[in-house]
């Protein structure tokens, strides 16, 4: 069981074809959860599996790829790029805490990039930026860079960038850091920061200028001309990261698995874990708005964000626990029923693959086997201590079709379709 503290819950978001479930398949092979580089190309990544998504070469589901690195437990959840299949994105909000947008370094800010961020931001997440495809043709991180500032405002702020020669990336800076990495075979090696003509210089000035948005103190500072110390600017980064006012901006490769590590320790190190949100809204049996702490030794609190049919074990709940602890063994009440819930067995799951898993801490996700009554949106908790969370409100669809068998009887075929 993981503590709140090592635990990383971020979601994948941004436009259809920008690269997310590629940078998800770079993120896990790089972090050596899987023992092959995947592509939405050969219909092998871990988290499009379903076959209408091989066949698409597009997600269409919410998925699920948990990972351990660097001693922390990150939640990765894909959602669809796709407006057919945008309610993904609703439920994958309502159990990450940050959110990282691909945006395409050839193609740039995008309608899909757009809503994702403004979702993120009416649900006060914590936001990310990873320009993809650097190594492709016409890749332009100057011009993608400036379009996500015009559209977003000075809380964008620079912390990867590549220095660039005959159209392809030969150097990546660290500007938190200080340093600059060559790459031959997914493997970083530390150079000497190249001669830039000065585009260092601008982009650690645009960075200053998002650190000082953070605190007034830094402000002060900023508009004194004086040095922000290394520890200043690490500590505003994640600070105004947390707070929902600075976004840092990464790049990288997900082929060639260039910056790949380098976002990894950005979502360990920069991103906030479950402890640091440090607490959730809720109501309790009387109806009174409270605010409980997602702690392991807290009240039994668990919000069903997903529900799946699977053709294996059937009924699929997803769930965030956010206080607490989950058990198969545990007696929960579904507090948006009154009714009680006999949970099957906890698993992990990652893609298509199930791992059991026999205890649940808060902060951590899983999905639970067979539960009988219990839908997407439903709070479960101990009985004794009932408390629910508000459910997600989901867009209202444009049109409405249902299929039904003809002949009584039939329905199990229609389901094996």
């Amino acid at each position: 069981m993981y503590t709140p503290d090592k635990i990383r819950n971020v979601m994948l978001v941004g436009h259809s074809g920008s690269g997310k479930t590629s940078l998800a398949e770079a993120l896990l092979f790089l972090a050596k959860s899987t023992d092959r580089l995947g592509t939405v190309a050969d219909g092998n990544t871990v988290c499009d599996f379903d076959p209408e998504e091989i066949k698409r070469k597009a997600s269409i589901f919410t998925a699920m790829a948990p990972f351990e690195y660097d001693g922390k437990h990150i939640n990765l959840i894909d959602v669809p790029g796709l407006f057919d299949f945008e309610l993904g994105i609703y439920e994958g909000i309502k159990a990450a805490e940050s959110v990282i947008a691909t945006v395409s370094a050839r193609s740039g800010v995008a309608v899909g990039t757009i809503k994702a961020i403004k979702l993120a931001n009416k649900n006060h997440k914590s936001k990310m930026f990873f320009l993809t495809k650097m190594s492709a043709e016409h890749a332009d991180f100057k011009k993608v860079f400036e379009g996500l500032k015009n559209e977003f405002g000075t809380g964008v702020c620079p912390i990867v960038f590549p220095v660039m020669a005959e159209g392809k990336p030969t150097v990546y800076v660290d500007l938190l850091k200080n340093k600059a990495y060559t790459y031959a075979a997914g493997k970083a090696t530390e150079t000497a920061i190249p001669d830039t003509n000065g585009y260092v210089d601008e982009l650690r000035a645009a960075m200053n200028e998002a650190v000082a948005e953070t605190d007034e103190a830094l402000m002060e500072k900023f508009f004194g001309g004086e040095e922000f110390s290394h520890e200043e600017i690490v500590k505003g980064v994640k600070d105004g990261v947390k707070q929902g006012i600075l976004m840092p901006v990464l790049c990288g490769d997900s082929t060639t698995l260039e910056g790949i590590d380098l976002l990894l320790g950005a979502i360990n190190y920069i991103l906030p874990s479950p402890a640091e949100i440090g607490e959730f809204d809720a109501t309790d049996a009387d109806g009174k708005a409270v605010k409980l702490k997602i702690d392991q030794n807290g009240p039994l609190v668990a919000y069903i964000f997903k529900t799946v049919s699977d053709p294996f074990v059937g009924k699929l709940s997803f769930v965030k626990v956010l206080s607490g602890k989950l058990a198969g063994s545990t007696a929960i009440v579904n507090a948006t029923t009154g009714e009680s819930e006999k949970p099957g067995k906890l698993i992990f799951v990652k893609g298509k693959k199930q791992i059991d898993a026999s205890e649940i801490g808060a902060g951590d996700i899983c999905a639970i086997t067979k539960l009988a009554s219990a839908k997407t949106g439903d709070t479960l908790c101990s009985a004794g201590k009932v408390y629910k969370v508000e459910p997600i409100v989901f867009p209202h669809p444009s049109m409405t079709m249902a299929i039904k068998a003809k002949n009584k009887g039939d329905e199990g075929k229609i389901a094996a379709a």
